[in-house]
């Protein structure tokens, strides 16, 4: 369903272009309804989409320590706030009050801006590092 949108967010790290479809592919299996109909079922796909999101993240991270990535701070801030976000999430779950559809809409939309707005500023950096030619919009306006 994604692809387009992949597509259009690539960063040209091939890593983490990768790890964006799965985490697409992850948010395009919850259920598109306001209630959860298999709790089972949930429970596995939120702990999958948790534990790789989070896995995500520390990636994302330590490249940009690798490479010195002077937004640092306020890229992990951002993190922090989708980890904070989604735990309010499953914490609705656990509640048996989480709506699906509304956290499938959070995560897609979260991930399509952060890629768009703050990844394509750190992958047009490391692409600078690494002598590469950027593949993002970003890319072509000059970094700080």
């Amino acid at each position: 369903m994604h692809d387009e949108q992949n597509e259009r967010y690539r960063l040209g790290l091939p890593d983490m272009d990768a790890q964006h479809h799965y985490l697409y592919a992850l948010f395009d299996r919850l259920e598109p309804s306001a209630t959860v109909t298999d709790a089972a079922a949930a429970a596995s796909l939120l702990a999958e989409i948790e534990r790789y999101l989070l896995y995500h993240f520390a990636c994302e991270e330590h490249l940009m320590r690798m490479y010195k990535f002077p937004q640092f701070a306020a890229h992990q801030g951002d993190h922090a706030g989708a980890e904070n976000k989604l735990g309010q999430f499953l914490n609705d779950f656990e509640q048996r009050q989480l709506n699906p559809a509304r956290l499938r809409l959070f995560l897609t939309g979260w991930l399509m801006e952060h890629s768009r707005l703050s990844d394509a500023v750190y992958a047009a950096w490391i692409q600078q590092c690494r002598g590469e030619p950027a593949l993002s919009a970003a890319a072509s306006e000059p970094l700080d």
